[in-house]
C-alpha cells in the first residue's frame, strides 16, 4: 500500500468548466488536493503559474494535511502526512453525501505522485466512485495511459503563455494536448481549460485552439482570478468574445465555453 502527501480533502462543488463534454461544473465533488507541482518545481524552466490559486500545494512533503470534518461544514482537522491510499478512501467514504457526483483529483499536480495517485484511483473505482482528474502536466505518457481507463472525467489545464509556466511555451502546450488525446482515446470525457488574462494574445490562444481542434478536444476559456500576490488583470469582454470566435474556427459550438471560478465568486471551498 503506497503512501503520499496530501494538502487537503474536502467536499464542495466543482466551480470550473462550462457546458462541454467532460465538465462537472456545479456538481458535488470531494476534492483530494495532492502536494507537489512539477511546473512550480521548474521542470519547464520557470517557477509555475504566476497566478496559482493553491501555492501551498507546491510543498512536496508537508508535515500536515487538512481534512474537512463533515461535508459542508468548512471545518477542518489536521492529520499527519504521509497518508496511505486506504486513509484517503476512508476519508472519502466519511465525506460522501447522497448528492455526490464524483471525486476530484487535483493539486498541485496529482500525476506528480504516480504510485500514490494510481492506488487511490484504483481503490476509488473499486468502491464505486466516479473519478475526475484535474491535470496540467506529466511527461510520463505511459503512466497516463495505464490509469486513463479508470478516469471518468478530466480537465487538462492548457497553459496560456501569460501563465509563465514554461520557458518553451509551445512545447508545454503540445505535451498538454497529447495528455488530452490519451485520456480521450481511453474513453474519458475530457476537455481543455485555458485561463486567460488581459495580457493574453489572440495569436497564442489561436495556437491552443488549433491544437485542441486537431483532436476535437472541447475547450473552456476561463477568466483568471486575480490573487493578492500577482498583478494579473482579468480579460476584457472584447477578448472573451474574440477568443470564443477564434475557437469556433477549429471546434463546433458545443465544444466551446467560457467559465469563471464560481467557487471563488460565491466564497465557498
Amino acid at each position: 500500500m503506497s503512501q503520499g502527501y496530501i494538502q487537503e480533502i474536502f467536499s464542495s462543488f466543482q466551480g470550473e468548466g462550462a457546458s462541454v463534454e467532460g465538465s462537472c461544473y456545479g456538481l458535488r465533488q470531494i476534492f483530494i488536493r495532492f502536494s507537489g507541482c512539477p511546473l512550480a518545481l521548474g521542470v519547464h524552466g520557470t517557477k509555475g503559474c504566476i497566478w496559482c490559486d493553491s501555492p501551498k500545494s507546491w510543498n512536496t512533503t508537508p508535515k500536515k494535511c487538512y481534512i474537512e470534518t463533515k461535508a459542508g461544514t468548512q471545518s477542518f482537522e489536521e492529520m499527519a502526512n504521509p497518508l496511505t491510499s486506504k486513509d484517503v478512501l476512508d476519508i472519502v467514504k466519511r465525506l460522501s453525501t447522497k448528492d455526490l457526483h464524483s471525486v476530484s483529483l487535483t493539486g498541485g499536480e496529482p500525476l506528480y505522485q504516480e504510485s500514490f495517485v494510481s492506488d487511490i484511483i484504483t481503490s476509488l473505482k473499486e468502491a464505486g466512485y466516479k473519478t475526475y482528474l484535474e491535470t496540467a502536466y506529466t511527461d510520463n505518457f505511459q503512466f497516463l495511459e495505464e490509469i486513463s481507463e479508470k478516469i471518468d472525467y478530466a480537465c487538462v489545464d492548457i497553459k496560456d503563455k501569460t501563465a509563465d509556466a514554461a520557458s518553451e511555451w509551445k512545447k508545454l502546450v503540445v505535451q498538454e494536448v497529447e495528455m488530452g488525446r490519451i485520456l480521450k482515446d481511453a474513453g474519458s470525457k475530457v476537455f481543455a481549460k485555458t485561463v486567460i488574462t488581459k495580457a493574453s494574445k489572440k495569436e497564442d490562444f489561436e495556437f491552443i485552439a488549433k491544437m485542441c481542434g486537431s483532436i476535437r478536444l472541447p475547450i473552456v476559456i476561463q477568466f483568471v482570478t486575480p490573487t493578492s500576490k500577482s498583478k494579473v488583470e482579468q480579460p476584457t469582454w472584447k477578448q472573451i468574445d474574440e477568443f470564443s470566435q477564434i475557437a469556433g474556427k477549429y471546434l463546433p459550438p458545443n465544444r466551446i465555453g467560457i467559465s469563471i471560478q464560481m467557487h471563488k465568486a460565491i466564497e465557498i471551498l
